[in-house]
């Protein structure tokens, strides 16, 4: 809901304030599930063994050097405003970007990264007879780290992407081109056609992070052919219902083969129901009489 207030953010009692597109927000606070996955796991855990190692792994020095490091990087924004970080928040920061690629801890702080131009640009989408498959174009040398980051399959008509998930570190292009197929899959599955796929680039050196570079693109129906085929294989086996509903539970007794005679009144009586609905009665149509 929006408000008539000063730009704040953060929790207060049952209330959490936010900045949006719109202007100052408010909102109930939602305590969300706690879903425990593996990737939640990872990083929970290895954010506790940081912070135990900020007091018993590090020494006096190693402490101090943290602490002259710190306070010459800004935080993230939020709410228009940024300050100066501790010696331990600036360790926690580095370590913990670290430990999302798989990296060991830093017990020094690294020097500062100064990143160049993404090299990763357009997302690729097919889908053809191997299934979907996601392409990045790659334009230059891959000098650092490439974090992959993605979103769930969502509304072709969606203009701006929400939260992303860690796929994995970019494969190593050919070519020109990095294959992020498998990457995407095993989080979210093979996306159905029509769906738009957002996924966002970030360079990463040291456990410093470079501005992230966002691409998207819609899944294409698979082509003509491939269609009329799969629609085939569906139609070799029939759910119709026909006839009471012991036939459509297949409990039915089977019909004893007639003459035809029978047959030909079968095909009278059920010209007779259909001319019923084009000006004869129901009544009429019913009995099978033609006259």
């Amino acid at each position: 809901m929006k408000t008539l207030d000063i730009l704040k953010s953060g929790k207060r009692g049952n209330v959490v304030a936010y900045p949006s597109q719109y202007g100052q927000c408010e909102r109930q606070l939602v305590v969300p599930a706690n879903v425990c996955t593996p990737a939640r796991q990872h990083m929970r855990g290895a954010f506790g063994r940081f912070a135990r190692a900020w007091g018993t792994r590090l020494t006096e020095e190693q402490r101090a050097a943290w602490n002259v490091a710190g306070p010459k990087v800004q935080s993230a924004t939020r709410a228009d405003q940024a300050g100066p970080l501790t010696g331990q928040q600036h360790f926690q920061g580095i370590c913990s970007a670290r430990a999302c690629i798989g990296r060991e801890m830093l017990l020094t702080p690294p020097a500062p990264v100064v990143f160049g131009l993404n090299p990763v640009e357009q997302l690729t989408i097919s889908n053809g007879e191997d299934g979907v498959r996601l392409l990045l174009r790659v334009t230059g040398p891959v000098a650092e780290d490439i974090m992959v980051f993605g979103q769930a399959p969502c509304s072709a008509g969606r203009m701006k992407r929400r939260n992303v998930a860690y796929l994995g570190l970019l494969p190593a292009p050919v070519e020109g081109v990095s294959d992020i197929t498998d990457l995407y899959i095993a989080r979210y599955g093979e996306p159905q056609a029509g769906t738009k796929l957002f996924i966002v680039t970030r360079q990463q050196k040291d456990g410093w992070e470079g501005y992230d570079s966002e691409t998207s693109e819609i899944v294409p129906p698979k082509p003509a052919g491939q269609q009329a085929t799969a629609t085939a294989t569906l139609s070799l086996q029939s759910y119709m219902y026909k006839g009471c509903t012991r036939d459509a539970q297949g409990t039915a007794t089977p019909a004893i083969p007639c003459s035809q005679e029978s047959n030909e009144a079968e095909v009278q009586g059920g010209q007779a129901g259909v001319a019923g609905f084009d000006g004869v009665g129901v009544a009429d149509a019913g009995s099978g009489d033609p006259g």
